[in-house]
């Protein structure tokens, strides 16, 4: 195993092969530093999806698709089904669209 020097960038001690700094503790190895502040990144981006609430339409699409009337399920399931199909038709046309103009 070879010898790895590390400086403290806060007190200027010379490390061997530690993580970190012995004198005051610092966090000294950058590929450490890195994976914990990308764990942090990470974590912050999961708080912020979970915190954010789905759209008002939906949370009512949800919510009626479950509902204990079969036909107020029924007329939502179609007006779901006539917005996937219409969804689907733009995103082809998007896509055709994109092929002519390249």
């Amino acid at each position: 195993m070879s010898d790895v020097y590390r400086k403290c960038p806060t007190c200027g001690l010379i490390n061997l092969n530690r993580d970190y700094c012995k004198h005051c503790g610092v966090l000294i190895n950058t590929n450490l530093r890195r994976q914990k502040e990308r764990a942090q990144r990470l974590n912050k981006k999961k708080t912020a999806a979970a915190a954010k609430k789905p759209h008002k339409i939906t949370l009512f699409f949800e919510k009626a698709k479950t509902h204990s009337n079969p036909i107020i399920r029924f007329i939502v399931l179609l007006f779901y089904s006539i917005w996937v199909v219409v969804v689907a038709i733009a995103s082809f046309l998007a896509l055709i669209i994109g092929y002519i103009t390249a």
